[in-house]
């Protein structure tokens, strides 16, 4: 069996990998938030420009209702969003898109506001579907690549674990922790997002701020919420890496208890140093309290702790197909997992 140390780096290199994806996917979302914003700019500038006089724009002015010809323009916004909303889950979108399709009567400032608010839910939605993707993917690495080097540890690769389908890894990464699940935050940060760019909104035209400055408060607000998306995809990657390595654990047949390791720096917390090193059972896993991720972005992982006997690599051939010695994971995966 290897020595505690070869555990630790294998562990490390596994989790270091998962969230090296969430950094890429990172910057993928970043792009989208910089178009996001580049659109909600136009819309500000078309707005002022139709709108604005050399003063400015007053609030009495922004909530003049739209002409027949405005609101017929602003419909058919609206109808290029509602296709765009199809696939919103949960349908609120939808009928919110719809309820004011056909009301008859709009403001100019509503219509800014439903145009900036299709922006910023276009947006969650790419996030969500981005965020499915990549957390499925981690699952799916994490588990596999925990249920090889624990084989590769002990010195016998076998064919006696569970499969991964793509139904059971979608409700797996869907199951709600500490209160929901990565979709229902994503969407939670949008409500959030939506009424503090309104409110922004309003109080930019109550101040007279010019196109320039109300884009840029904008802007602000949408550079917060990027870097809560940003906590958001490392924490909940931290979460699926968990709940994988774990999952290859029980699945081993011989993994019973884990040591949690913390990610040691200048930076560690003194909540995380404090658990280093500390040893649980399997069953006693708690998210949060004795497993990762303990705060927003932690980055600690576990390690399998094995019983002190010589021979525990013999204990994971549970049927009569086995093989003792080395494998690359590569050639592993081709021969037991595709």
């Amino acid at each position: 069996m290897k020595p505690a140390e070869y555990w630790q780096k294998r562990a490390e290199q596994v989790g270091d990998l998962q969230h090296a994806k969430a950094g890429q996917y990172t910057k993928s979302l970043y792009k989208e938030y910089e178009r996001a914003k580049r659109g909600i700019q136009r819309d500000i500038e078309v707005f002022y420009e139709r709108y604005a006089s050399n003063n400015g724009i007053s609030l009495a002015e922004a909530r003049k209702q739209l002409s027949s010809g405005e609101l017929k323009e602003f419909k058919i916004t609206l109808e290029e969003f509602t296709d765009r909303a199809k696939n919103n889950k949960d349908g609120k979108w939808t009928k919110q898109l719809n309820n004011t399709y056909y009301r008859t009567r709009v403001s100019r400032l509503e219509a800014l506001e439903m145009q900036i608010d299709g922006q910023i839910r276009m947006l969650a939605h790419k996030q969500e579907q981005g965020l499915t993707d990549l957390l499925g993917d981690v699952y799916k690495d994490t588990y596999y690549r925990t249920t090889y080097e624990i084989q590769k540890g002990l010195g016998a690769f076998t064919v006696s674990f569970a499969k991964l389908d793509t139904v059971a890894v979608d409700r797996i990464i869907k199951t709600p922790w500490l209160g929901g699940n990565f979709s229902t935050r994503v969407w939670g940060n949008t409500d959030k997002l939506a009424s503090q760019l309104s409110t922004t909104l309003t109080q930019s035209i109550i101040s007279g701020r010019s196109t320039a400055q109300t884009s840029a408060e904008l802007a602000k607000r949408m550079n917060v919420s990027f870097r809560a998306a940003e906590t958001l995809i490392n924490t909940e990657t931290a979460h699926i890496v968990t709940e994988a390595t774990f999952d290859g654990y029980r699945e081993s047949g011989v993994v019973k208890k884990y040591q949690f390791v913390a990610t040691l720096s200048e930076r560690t917390c003194p909540t995380c140093g404090s658990m280093d090193g500390r040893t649980f059972k399997l069953s006693e896993k708690m998210t949060g309290i004795n497993a990762a991720p303990l705060h927003p972005r932690c980055r600690c992982t576990t390690v399998a702790s094995f019983p002190d006997y010589e021979d525990v690599g013999q204990r994971i051939a549970h049927d009569e197909t086995y093989v003792d010695g080395d494998m690359e994971y590569s050639q592993w995966k081709k021969k037991y997992v595709d």
